[in-house]
């Protein structure tokens, strides 16, 4: 199976630095455009597939980068990270080392532990592994989402440190699974 993520477009809370998690935010005009110049791109995947999260902000780009021309599926495992207590604050970057060192899988402010995140995951990588085998599948979803299937695919780094990749907005990245 060939699966290609990207990160939803610029949202208002993007642009101010906020954490977002599984509030419901909106894209930005940049968001919007960047996400139709991706159109093209996105086009010549050929895609058998697309999955979304189920927030807004994800459903509204995967329709916008794939020029509505796909049934998008909604699979709730695809919802961005919890930050309980931290969403709709500054990113604190100290806090943010905590929330995602798997081996201290804090749960600081009520946010979801990083390993629950992991196994939501590692079951949605094997279930679509299963289900489309021999397709090309788009998943449009979240940076803590992209970030969760990059280590469920390549496994987790011996120091338990999952900040070593960056997630923008936008970016396809390819796996062959």
């Amino acid at each position: 199976m060939k699966l290609y993520v990207v990160r939803h477009g610029q949202t208002d809370k993007n642009l101010l630095g906020l954490v977002q998690g599984d509030t419901e935010s909106d894209l930005t005009e940049k968001g919007i455009e960047d996400a139709k110049a991706l159109r093209g791109l996105v086009d010549s995947l050929n895609v058998d597939v697309v999955i979304s999260s189920p927030l807004r902000r994800a459903i509204d780009t995967a329709k916008l980068i794939t020029n509505d021309k796909y049934e998008i599926i909604i699979d709730n495992r695809l919802i961005e990270r919890d930050f309980g207590l931290s969403e709709g604050k500054p990113v604190d970057e100290e806090l943010t080392i905590k929330y995602w060192n798997f081996k201290l899988n804090t749960d600081i402010n009520k946010v979801e532990k990083v390993q629950d995140l992991m196994f939501r995951i590692t079951e949605f990588i094997e279930d679509i592994r299963v289900k489309y085998d021999d397709k090309k599948v788009l998943v449009v979803a979240h940076s803590a989402i992209l970030r969760a299937i990059h280590y469920a695919i390549n496994g987790i780094p011996e120091d338990g440190d999952l900040l070593k990749i960056e997630i923008p907005n936008l970016r396809i990245i390819e796996y062959e699974i």
